[in-house]
Formats: structure tokens, sequence, C-alpha cells
């Protein structure tokens, strides 16, 4: 289940793996609380993602909903995010992660987020 490597790999500031499970044609789409949407290529979501990995103290992920479709697995995820240790900042997020099939493994080919607190 890639959704899993990938968030393992998100808890375990693993940027590595990260790299490795993102296809090289990566499309993503984060909105901010704000309403405020940015379409980000891969170079782009990699640097978003290692800034929030850095200053994340404790990750939670609900796995809401799954589903494999044909050669693609689809997963929604609601992420809760802690900042600045126990008691800081709280930040929730819902990616809708699509992974495709690439040989003998899947890839992120889309991840579309959207922050909510």
């Amino acid at each position: 289940m890639p959704y899993f490597e990938f968030l393992i790999a998100v808890k375990k500031k693993d940027m590595k793996m990260i790299d490795e499970i993102l296809d090289t044609e990566l499309y993503s789409s984060v909105v901010s609380v704000e309403g405020v949407r940015r379409n980000l290529d891969r170079a782009d979501f990699l640097d978003l993602i290692e800034n929030k990995i850095n200053i994340t103290d404790h990750w939670d992920f609900d796995i809401v909903y799954k589903t494999n479709v044909r050669d693609r697995i689809l997963a929604f995820i609601e992420v809760h995010r802690e900042k600045d240790g126990k008691g800081g900042k709280r930040e929730k997020v819902v990616w809708f992660m699509t992974f495709h099939k690439r040989g003998d493994g899947y890839k992120l080919v889309r991840l579309y987020a959207e922050e909510l607190i």
C-alpha cells in the first residue's frame, strides 16, 4: 500500500523515501485555509513537504477512504500535525492522493491538499 509508505516516510522525515515515491511528473495542488490555490510541480512539492516536515513535531493520519481502480490506488487522508511541541499549534489538512502502477511498484502521480485549520 503505497500511501502507507508515503505516510511513514513523512512521519520519519525521510525525504529520500518521499523523493523515491513521487512520480517524475507529479501534479499537486494545495489550497490554503484562506482559499488560495497553488499548483506545484515535483520540485516545488518536495520543497513544501520538506519545509512542513522540518517545522512539524508530531503527525497523525486517518485513512478516510482507499480504493483500487485498475492500475491506480486512490486514498483520502485526514492529516493532523502539531508544531512547537506539545500543546503547540495544530493544523488539519486533507490529502487526496493518486498512485499509479509503475513497474513493480506504485508512484504518487497526483496530490490534492486542502488546509482546513
